[in-house]
């Protein structure tokens, strides 16, 4: 696992304790195992893993928000993918 992170701080620049802070390190690993150093990279970075989100919280973890210093779309109240449920009517 160790080699792992090292590996994936080095490609994206973040440190290996920002990574594990991320709670994705045994996800990533596992989902990794074949991967490019592109595909290891993006999925760093997007939270997506060949075209998939395997998380909510891969999305939300994404350093791409990081590195721009934003919090990402959809993950505050009410939440990621609560736009796939129709508002509840008031009255």
């Amino acid at each position: 696992m160790d080699a792992f992170v090292e590996l994936s701080a080095e490609l994206t620049g973040f440190s290996a304790e920002e990574l594990r802070s991320t709670g994705l390190v045994e996800q990533y690993a596992e989902l990794a195992q074949d991967a490019t150093d592109a595909e290891l990279i993006q999925l760093w970075y997007t939270g997506v893993w060949r075209g998939q989100i395997p998380s909510a919280r891969a999305y939300a973890e994404g350093l791409a928000w990081k590195a721009v210093g934003v919090a990402p779309p959809g993950t505050g109240a009410p939440g990621f993918g609560s736009w796939e449920h129709r508002p509840r009517r008031s009255v």
